[in-house]
């Protein structure tokens, strides 16, 4: 008897062991897949040096992009359908998050998928665009960084450099979300400045020639640019325009500055990509999107660029000078 149980016990423990053991050919785990959808052009170097945040801040959290974690790009080149149409296409591949830049991306995410948890970037008025229902519990599928209204900020800051200003000129996209309550901003801190603002609107592709020009035919003294995908996609058109033009022009979108523009008041955006790295594992360790407050900004540089003054003919106050966090030479 004693010899039988032994016997079965050994059994046993074989059974066990086998029974733990994967099949042959079987995947011992599955690699989370993360879909990052933006607007813009896969050459914008904008978002290769965010995405590179992302990625390395992944790394920092435990995640080696096609080793433990799996990465896909698309981008959509400007094209609001194509947008539309890559959400889509993530959605049937069955990633397990998607990453959407911007507003309009993250829209698009939305409306492709209410299951696939979502996290934004820098999403300009995420409430209003139906995407959450509260910055501190958003709800459904979508979390992650938001921005916020600056331009009250960014009229003061050219008045400061252009003290005569009389009538100013925005560029902007009123069809994002995001732009209608910065635009109702940048009204407000005109009228305390007594200065009249034109909308210069911009919702397609096709429409910057027709900008540029109502704004060249205009009187005005100053342009302000409201930065989002698919201005952002015009960048260098518009650049070049108000260097042709000689218009003092500034930007809520730092890079901008960096590549030729007059000036930028934005936002600081690698904090939101090292984000959302942290909303994305959170996630994959089993949080709830709807249950992750969103965050947004703390941090935001003014960079001047000297070489476009320069070029323009203008002289930039000092008192501008010594608040700057970056000045191009």
């Amino acid at each position: 008897m004693t010899k039988r149980r032994t016997l079965l016990r050994a059994l046993g423990a074989v059974a066990l062991i086998a029974g733990t053991r994967p099949a042959s050919g079987q995947q011992q785990m599955r690699i989370p897949r993360i879909g990052m959808l933006y607007f813009g052009a896969s050459n914008d170097s904008f978002s290769q040096v965010n995405a590179g945040v992302f990625r390395q801040r992944l790394a920092e959290l435990g995640y080696v992009d096609g080793k433990t974690i799996l990465i896909e790009e698309r981008f959509a080149e400007g094209s609001a359908s194509r947008l539309n149409d890559l959400a889509r296409e993530l959605v049937a591949s069955n990633v397990d998050i998607i990453v959407a830049q911007a507003v309009a991306a993250t829209i698009a995410a939305r409306q492709a998928t209410r299951t696939i948890p979502i996290v934004m970037l820098h999403a300009g008025n995420p409430i209003g665009a139906g995407l959450i229902e509260s910055l501190a519990r958003p709800g459904g599928n979508v979390t992650g960084t938001s921005n916020i209204l600056l331009g009250g900020k960014l009229v003061e800051l050219l008045h400061e450099l252009v003290p005569r200003l009389g009538t100013l000129a925005v560029l902007a996209n009123p069809t994002n979300a995001g732009v209608p309550p910065a635009l109702a901003d940048v009204a407000d801190a005109a009228r305390r400045f007594n200065i009249t603002v034109n909308l210069v609107p911009a919702t397609r592709n096709e429409d910057f020639p027709d900008a540029f020009a109502m704004i060249r035919n205009a009187r005005r003294d100053a342009l302000l640019v409201l930065v989002e995908p698919l201005i952002a996609a015009h960048r260098a058109e518009v650049i070049d325009f108000t260097a042709r033009a000689r218009l003092p022009t500034i930007y809520d979108n730092g890079p901008t500055a960096r590549v030729g523009g007059l000036m930028s008041y934005a936002l600081v955006y690698r904090e939101h990509y090292a984000l959302a790295a942290v909303y994305v594992d959170r996630i994959l360790k089993g949080a709830k999107p709807g249950d992750l407050p969103i965050e947004q900004p703390t941090k935001f540089d003014l960079v001047i660029n000297l070489k476009t003054a320069k070029a323009l003919g203008l002289t930039i106050p000092q008192s501008l000078l010594l608040r700057a966090d970056e000045i191009i030479q």
